[in-house]
């Protein structure tokens, strides 16, 4: 293997720390806003089509 490479891939690599417990926090809290918007949004087109009398 080229030395070069190598040496590339060892420089870009840095010492990786933890996620912060508030970065953990704010992603979970993203998570569920999106699976919350697309469950409430599948939740009012059912409530739409049953009004309009569709779903029998």
């Amino acid at each position: 293997m080229n030395p070069d490479y190598n040496e590339i891939i060892l420089r870009n690599r840095t010492n990786r720390e933890p996620m912060s417990f508030e970065r953990l926090k704010f992603l979970c809290y993203f998570a569920a806003g999106m699976v919350a918007e697309v469950l409430g949004f599948g939740l009012a087109f059912v409530i739409v089509l049953g009004m309009a009398g569709v779903l029998r």
